[in-house]
């Protein structure tokens, strides 16, 4: 009696260093659960990294966003300034409120500039953190920095004032 398996006419099993058919011996085309766990943490870490950069980017957008609204809300103060023959009143809610509402005055040759609903809370001009820009002008109040015009800045992404320092962003 041999020690080979034989269904009809065939036998199965692989063939051996002997050359007989064994049954126990049965060819696999799929991955071993190491393999599986080293593909899922190459991948895990990969995505981290990816992860790590595209926050790295917002960021870097969004103090981008704050530093060239600052410089527009600069254009626009002075293009009011030289049409109004001053500065518009201290205070974010009344500089948003002065570049683009028409006053029905002679002079007033706005909007200088325009806002979008996301950009404003209560009225307030928002950075990209959801803080208001801090306006202080000559008109109304007492700029630290730019004694004759205004100050104009952002508290930054911690959102506390570092009087110009650490992450503030500011034009003066």
């Amino acid at each position: 009696m041999d020690n080979t398996m034989s269904i009809g006419n065939g036998e199965c099993g692989i063939r051996n260093e002997t050359g007989l058919y064994s049954a126990f011996r049965i060819p696999h085309s799929a991955f071993t659960l190491v393999e599986l766990l080293v593909v899922i943490a190459i991948l895990g870490i990969l995505i981290s990294l990816v992860t790590a950069g595209a926050q790295a980017a917002r960021r870097r957008g969004a103090v981008t966003k704050a530093k060239t609204t600052i410089a527009a809300l600069e254009t626009a103060i002075a293009m009011y300034e030289a049409d109004m023959g001053e500065y518009p009143e201290t205070g974010n809610e009344t500089l948003t409120s002065a570049l683009q509402d028409d006053p029905d005055d002679v002079d007033w040759g706005g909007p200088y500039m325009e806002f979008k609903e996301e950009e404003l809370k209560g009225g307030e001009l928002v950075d990209p953190w959801g803080n208001p820009y801090e306006y202080v002008s000559v008109n109304g109040g007492a700029p630290k920095h730019r004694e004759r015009s205004y100050d104009l800045s952002s508290l930054g992404p911690n959102g506390v004032d570092d009087s110009g320092t650490g992450d503030d962003l500011y034009k003066w």
